[in-house]
């Protein structure tokens, strides 16, 4: 069983041209899920919702993965203005005041017994609750655990928090901006050898259209492409549905390479629509088909 531990939330999307795509699922962990919905058919959220989640999104959810480890807590679902400029920046704008987003987190009391025996877990948190969930996590199947870093720790005054958590976790994935923020370094290079250097076992860097930057302590090193897609429609989530997406990978991929490029195919599906949930109608043949193309262009930029 894969897991994302995260949250849910609910999206109004304001696009560059003024648009607005309103009430759209979304969330880390909604995303992330779907990313590891690509490659694996046993996956599930655990996360809080309000009593006032509409019955249409729950539904969507149903459709595609396992919900028994969503708990009902509180009036009101977290909120969200996600705002695009023309270079696809993206700025989140918490519509929920972050006294009532606290209480919404993720806990170990609320966890499901039916999450008994994890293979992989997508841990989207901030740092300072991360390493308590690890021991407990362990104890459940001993996962494959990556951890996804919320962007409001990515602050140089965390640099604590990730010597003590970078060597208890698999894996490590900030974006690129978040990465420079907390790190005062600019090349992704640099910044892999320096999660190293602070104990990261495997990281890898989203960095958008750029595509991702993966090291390890194994010594690989590798530049990912981004997959691209016929018409990007909506940027919000690729970045947790490729962490989804490495998570499994790790777990089902023989090479490291191959992990990666699994994580870009499960990052390319959200950008095709509004929302977190995205068609699976035969999934499995389009990402086979994604996979073959990231490999080809992996194996080029990668030559050297």
């Amino acid at each position: 069983m894969f897991i994302s531990i995260s949250s849910v939330i609910i999206d109004d999307i304001v696009l560059p041209d003024g648009s607005t795509h309103m009430a759209c699922l979304g969330g880390g962990g909604t995303h992330a899920v779907m990313g590891m919905r690509v490659w694996s058919k046993h996956v599930g959220l655990v996360a809080n919702i309000g009593a006032d989640l509409p019955q249409e999104l729950m539904e969507r959810m149903e459709s595609a993965f396992d919900v028994r480890g969503l708990h009902t807590l509180g009036p009101q679902t977290v909120r969200a203005w996600q705002l695009f400029e023309e270079d696809g920046k993206r700025t989140e704008i918490l519509r929920t005041e972050l006294v009532d987003f606290q209480p919404l987190k993720p806990k170990m009391k609320n966890f499901p017994d039916a999450y008994s025996d994890l293979t992989g877990v997508h841990l989207h948190g901030e740092g300072a609750d991360i390493a308590p969930w690890i021991p407990f996590l362990r104890q459940r199947g001993n996962p494959f655990i990556l951890w996804e870093p919320w962007q409001r720790d990515c602050v140089p005054e965390s640099r604590s928090i990730l010597v003590d958590v970078l060597p208890v976790v698999d894996c490590v994935s900030p974006n690129l901006e978040e990465a420079q923020l907390m790190l005062g370094l600019e090349h992704p290079k640099t910044i892999l050898n320096e999660f190293l250097n602070l104990g990261a076992k495997r990281v890898a860097v989203r960095a958008g259209a750029e595509g991702s930057y993966y090291a390890d302590s194994d010594g690989n090193n590798y530049r990912i492409p981004a997959v691209k897609v016929n018409k990007i429609m909506d940027h919000t989530g690729a970045g947790n549905a490729y962490c989804g997406g490495l998570a499994v990978g790790f777990v089902l991929a023989e090479k490291p390479e191959e992990a990666v490029c699994m994580a870009a195919v499960s990052g390319s599906f959200p950008l095709e629509k509004f929302g977190a949930v995205f068609s699976l109608d035969k999934i499995e043949e389009r990402a086979k088909e994604r996979l073959k193309a990231c490999r080809e262009v992996f194996q080029k930029i990668n030559a050297n």
